[in-house]
């Protein structure tokens, strides 16, 4: 067999050089199953023709929505193999979110794993959001179905069945027409109008990043003919509609033949990681800070020789991890004996309470982590290395350099990836892993690069002495939560300032585990404000003070904002200013846009106060 030049054909590799090595990994009915690689190809083929059958032809697009699910990824893969392109869809999308998916994507297909997901792509279809689907399929078979739904809806083993009863010529075809420069999977990413954008990734941008970590995770790799020192465990618990959990699950695990573990509840994590015991872990800074918070608990609970025994080995550990990082080294070439007593007395048995006794290589990304939560793990034995990049860019563009990790920033360019600092810093990127651009915006994609071809990042930067590369500042106003999820505050604050007496909004929560929103009240409709919030009238910061007044806007916010988006997306808190904002303020431009940076600066107070107490209203930041 040739050279595997594309996602699809690596999986053929693997089922050829090792069939009977398990691939994918689900509880069933509280039990593990596994597909082999052998099992995991025949599946996939027998989707791409199953999809043919249904009238697939090369370039559709068909929508997935769902928990992570072996199902999710035979779907997804057996699309790739028919020369389609997946479309994934936040499973918390609202429908009329989902249905714009559907139809931007022209999917005929609809996949989902639920009878919830189904209802919501029946509303949008009934509310004429898109056009009829040809067909959907389900994960599982579900019942009792929809009137509406009835001899539209097929199982994923009935098409299993199907396709198994189809020759093999078209698809064989197919595969042998498919190049590493066809699109192969459709991300859709919201921008500063909050308008989603389908983002059109190809097979060689992602195959790049994943040959870039051979340089990065060298155990993983065969060397001079010898087999790899570690095996790829990970678990997939974040959402596939995300690209960073694309990397992770379906394509460095392709790179090395890994193992893959699904995890369909996010909240579940944490029993996963002892029973998978994962070599490798992507977890969103969040993830890492819930850890780092349980654990800090933990041992503030250990008193007299025990709490000393835990400083000592941390305070160690870490010492000898900057010891290291000095030297240029991996851990396991710089092991005094103080260093393998403090793992051995405490630290180990930490990580294996934590089921990480076996983890390899550490990794978050989608939003930047705290130089003080990197170093927390790194006194556990736990080096958690940061990546940095956009859906954009397929994923990744830089990563922690592996034996010199510098807190702060977020390493250095992948291998085939250049890095330039542009006009107002901007950090502008080149390599195979830049995308082709936005499906049907050709305005939007023309902007999205430079004339001399590099693309525009919208994020601001600086590259030491070393070639880390530091994350300065967003030029675009996009927002990443803690989650790393991204929110367009835009969107949002055009539905607050839709409500009766709200002059101006803005939404804040960029890399915080919810967002908030700072009001301006208009002082055109403070009589009609007053009178909606059953208040009399008063002077702007009196009504912006008035207990009433706040009470109207948390249900106004409630019915005319948080409604209509996904979950990440609702405001959680928010504060009234006791004045507009201002051009004179500095919170406004000449021309009336927000001034974020400086908005942020000038109430800082204001927003610390949203993040002080958890999700919890105050009575200083929200509503009585």
């Amino acid at each position: 067999m040739a050279a595997p030049h594309t996602l699809v054909h690596h999986i053929a590799h693997w089922a050829e050089q090792k069939p009977h090595v398990p691939a994918l990994h689900a509880k069933r009915a509280g039990r593990w199953m596994s597909l082999s690689w052998s099992e995991y190809w025949r599946n996939v083929r027998a989707v791409a023709k199953g999809l043919i059958a249904l009238g697939h032809e090369p370039g559709d697009c068909i929508a997935i929505a769902g928990a992570n699910q072996p199902e999710w990824v035979q779907l997804e893969f057996g699309a790739e193999a028919a020369r389609g392109v997946p479309a994934p869809i936040y499973g918390n999308s609202t429908v009329e979110q989902t249905a714009y998916i559907v139809k931007d994507s022209g999917s005929k297909i609809v996949c989902c794993d639920s009878l919830e997901l189904l209802e919501k792509f029946l509303e949008g279809e009934a509310q004429g959001l898109f056009p009829k689907a040809v067909k959907y399929v389900t994960f599982t078979p579900l019942a009792p179905l929809p009137a509406a739904a009835e001899g539209r809806v097929m199982a994923f083993d009935e098409l299993l069945q199907l396709g198994h009863a189809q020759d093999d010529a078209e698809l064989d075809a197919r595969l042998d027409a498919l190049t590493d420069d066809e699109t192969c999977l459709m991300i859709y990413t919201s921008g500063t109008t909050g308008v989603p954008k389908g983002v059109e990734i190809d097979h060689g941008g992602q195959i790049l990043i994943g040959e870039g970590c051979r340089a990065f995770g060298p155990q993983f790799f065969p060397q001079g003919g010898q087999p790899p020192e570690a095996e790829y465990h990970a678990i997939s618990y974040l959402p596939l509609s995300h690209q960073a959990e694309q990397l992770l699950t379906n394509v460095l695990s392709l790179m090395v033949g890994g193992q893959i573990y699904f995890c369909p509840e996010i909240t579940a994590v944490k029993d996963y990681l002892g029973e998978v015991r994962p070599t490798v872990f992507l977890g969103v800074p969040r993830v890492w800070e819930k850890f780092q918070a349980a654990l800090e608990a933990r041992l503030s609970e250990a008193e007299g020789f025990k709490g000393k025994l835990a400083r000592w080995a941390m305070e160690t550990e870490l010492a000898c991890f900057h010891e290291q990082v000095e030297r240029g080294v991996r851990a396991k070439e710089h092991m005094p004996l103080k260093r393998r007593a403090a793992r051995a007395l405490v630290l180990d048995k930490i990580k294996t309470a934590l089921g990480l006794d076996r983890l390899e290589i550490a990794i978050t990304g989608s939003a930047p982590m705290a130089k003080e939560t990197q170093a927390f793990f790194a006194s556990l034995g736990i080096c958690v290395y940061e990546v940095y990049g956009l859906t954009e860019t397929s994923g990744a563009c830089t990563i922690s350099d592996p034996l010199r990790p510098k807190f702060g920033t977020v390493g250095k360019p992948f291998p085939g990836v250049e890095i330039r600092i542009g006009e107002d810093d901007e950090i502008q990127l080149r390599g195979r892993n830049m995308v082709k651009g936005y499906r049907g915006l050709p305005e939007e994609t023309a902007a999205l690069y430079t004339e001399d071809g590099w693309l525009r990042t919208g994020d601001a930067g600086a590259l030491d002495p070393d070639g880390n590369l530091r994350i300065t500042g967003r030029l675009k106003e996009l927002l990443i939560t803690a989650g790393g999820k991204n929110v367009a505050p835009v969107e949002l604050e055009f539905y607050v300032k839709q409500i009766v007496g709200v002059g101006q909004c803005v939404v804040v929560g960029d890399r915080k585990p919810f967002l908030s929103a700072l009001i301006a009240l208009d002082p055109e409709n403070l009589e009609a404000l007053a009178k909606a919030a059953g208040t009399g009238s008063k002077p702007m910061a009196e009504l912006a003070a008035d207990p009433k007044v706040r009470a109207y806007l948390e249900r106004e916010i409630e019915a005319k904002c948080n409604a209509h988006v996904a979950r990440y997306q609702t405001i959680k808190k928010f504060d009234v200013l006791p004045h507009e904002l201002t051009v004179e303020g500095g919170e406004l431009t000449p021309s009336m846009k927000l001034r974020r940076p400086q908005i942020g600066e000038k109430h800082a107070q204001r927003i610390e106060a949203f993040y002080a107490g958890g999700t919890k209203n105050t009575p200083e930041t929200s509503h009585p």
